[in-house]
């Protein structure tokens, strides 16, 4: 179980350190040069559902992965995060059979609250202070850091990193809807 463990662990940090990595330099070409920046709203206006719907996916995938096949059980904030990101796979991927972007409207205030609380319990993780929610007996403890990688990538920051790609992309399509494409 443990090699099984490692190598899960190995493989979704690895990518998290890579998405974080890939996400600065995404920000700071669209900070800095205004081609890049048109060129992302057009896109991201025309495959907003998907993208939503890819990054929510991965999200529940990863967490089900460390629960299920790891068998690192979620404490309460676990649970509350899997409350505000388990809904949007599913509302994502029926608002691409629709093709309803409306839906980003709904999703965006559900990946704001994740984000919150995925931080909240990153930060209890840290070190910087408990958790505010006694955990049951059943279940993990929310201050108990079963992964710790690179120095900052725990499960409850992955979940977090999903929670602000997320409103990365919907606050670009909301600009996007206002800036000529």
């Amino acid at each position: 179980m443990d090699f099984i463990r490692e190598n899960i662990t190995f493989a979704i940090t690895s990518f998290t350190l890579l998405s974080n990595i890939l996400f600065i330099l995404f920000f700071v070409l669209f900070l800095s040069s205004n081609s890049f920046r048109q060129k992302t709203y057009t896109v991201v206006n025309k495959n907003i559902l998907g993208f939503l719907f890819v990054t929510s996916l991965g999200a529940l995938v990863g967490s089900l992965t460390y629960s299920n096949i790891a068998g690192f059980p979620p404490c309460e904030l676990c649970w509350i995060q899997r409350i505000f990101m388990y809904p949007q796979v599913i509302l994502s991927f029926m608002a691409m059979i629709k093709k309803d972007k409306g839906i980003v409207f709904y999703l965006f205030p559900l990946s704001i609250l994740g984000a919150i609380v995925s931080f909240y319990h990153s930060m209890a993780q840290w070190g910087f202070g408990g958790s505010l929610l006694p955990c049951t007996a059943v279940g993990g403890e929310c201050s108990k850091v079963y992964v710790l990688e690179y120095g900052y990538i725990t499960i409850p920051f992955m979940a977090f990193t999903s929670f602000i790609y997320l409103i990365a992309i919907s606050a670009i399509y909301f600009k996007s809807r206002k800036v000529e494409v």
